[in-house]
């Protein structure tokens, strides 16, 4: 009995890659509330720019993302929800976003980035919903709680790294 006990928690391959994803977008997010402004007022700074139009542009851009992202997310909601469409628009998001994250380290202007930062937040916001609408797709019912169990335990001790 014991063996069929371990066996049924046992992550699955799909599990395990939902998991990292979900640890992985933490680690933007906890990029993009410490370093990216920090970075951000240092290209400022050398282009001139006051620290109160640093803050409002920086403001400014992440209202845009917020914009863009309530105008797409019924949209992409729908898509996610249609067959065949849900993992290659996914894909399309994390690739997109990891290159313009890439993008963000080798521009050198304030305002380019500040658009490439637009870009890469869409994307991973987008990515977002069809991860979330994953999970149906990941796990069973009766596994759900138990892989968000081993998500929330993956994420302290991330956390706790840092």
């Amino acid at each position: 009995m014991r063996g069929k006990s371990n066996n049924r928690f046992k992550l699955t391959a799909k599990e395990k890659g939902w998991i990292l994803y979900d640890v992985g977008n933490s680690a933007f997010i906890l990029m993009v509330s410490t370093i990216l402004p920090i970075y951000f007022n240092y290209l400022a700074e050398n282009a001139g720019i006051s620290s109160v139009d640093y803050l409002a542009y920086w403001g400014y851009a992440a209202s845009i993302v917020t914009l863009i992202v309530a105008v797409l997310g019924p949209v992409l909601g729908t898509l996610a929800d249609t067959k065949g469409f849900k993992k290659p628009i996914f894909s399309g998001c994390v690739i997109a976003g990891c290159l313009a994250c890439v993008a963000m380290g080798i521009t050198g202007s304030w305002i380019s980035f500040l658009v490439v930062f637009v870009i890469a937040k869409v994307c991973f916001s987008a990515s977002l919903v069809f991860y979330d609408s994953m999970l149906s797709d990941v796990t069973t019912d009766e596994r759900m709680d138990h892989q968000m169990d081993t998500l929330m335990d993956m994420q302290e001790a991330v956390f706790r790294f840092l």
